[in-house]
């Protein structure tokens, strides 16, 4: 597990002397071909590589210089990726990508749960790979600064849409408010539910605002979304006051009054 101050992981700034600079991936993935393989289509992309082949090296890589999006094996010597995962979300919100042979509903949930922003079962065509990377990148990209801050029920809730950090009212009077930070794929599901109040959105359409893809066979992105944001948000399903669940339909915004 990664030991002292939250600076010890990093995101690489947007640009390098007021030029964009090429993103920089950090696969981590201990089959060789494969990794090499990995390399050379993320290189032709144009992106930068970095590639390591266990789980401590993973970490040393992620405190040693910025990362903009980990490719993460799971079944990794010297310590599994869950553990990375785990080591890499007590202190960033680094988007992860996990590739792995663990192919299970349940493998794929716990994975998503523990943070990772997408989930691509082995084997997979490179260009899978290549395509959910950029998804990805284009969702963690550079933002609009003049974007507002979204603000919800009366102001229980505030979010920056560019850091992705939220502000959380508490409960009770005078109490401190909790702090946080949100994945992409959790910031954009809420900010596409807080700009329409009170609408329904179905899944498949929220399954295209968290994942920039029209389509995905494992259709439980956005339920475990949902989930992380209700755990994160102290949202109870059973009475929400943030994300309704609508049954066969989708999820919606709770309080029609609540705008962004």
């Amino acid at each position: 597990m990664l030991a002292g101050s939250s600076q010890l992981l990093h995101r690489r700034p947007d640009t390098i002397r007021g030029m964009a600079a090429p993103a920089h991936i950090l696969v981590v993935e201990d089959e060789p071909r494969l990794g090499e393989l990995l390399r050379l289509y993320l290189q032709r992309d144009g992106l930068r590589v970095t590639l390591v082949g266990d789980g401590p090296s993973a970490i040393e890589a992620v405190r040693r210089a910025p990362v903009d999006l980990v490719v993460l094996d799971l079944m990794l010597p010297g310590l599994d990726g869950e553990a990375v995962l785990a080591a890499i979300r007590e202190q960033s919100d680094i988007p992860v990508l996990i590739a792995s042979a663990k192919r299970s509903d349940a493998e794929r949930i716990a994975g998503l749960r523990m943070g990772a922003d997408d989930y691509l079962a082995k084997p997979f065509n490179p260009h899978e790979l290549t395509a959910r990377v950029a998804a990805i990148l284009r969702r963690t990209g550079p933002r609009d600064t003049t974007v507002d801050m979204l603000s919800l029920d009366g102001g229980r809730l505030v979010l920056d849409p560019q850091s992705r950090r939220y502000t959380l009212a508490s409960p009770k009077p005078g109490g401190a408010p909790t702090r946080g930070s949100l994945t992409p794929g959790e910031a954009a599901l809420l900010a596409a539910l807080a700009r329409r109040p009170g609408s329904v959105l179905g899944r498949e359409h929220l399954l295209e605002v968290v994942t920039r893809r029209p389509y995905e066979v494992y259709d439980r992105v956005v339920d475990v979304h949902v989930a992380n944001l209700r755990r994160k948000l102290g949202d109870d399903p059973s009475r929400p006051w943030l994300i309704e669940t609508i049954p066969q339909a989708g999820y919606r915004l709770v309080a029609s009054r609540d705008r962004p």
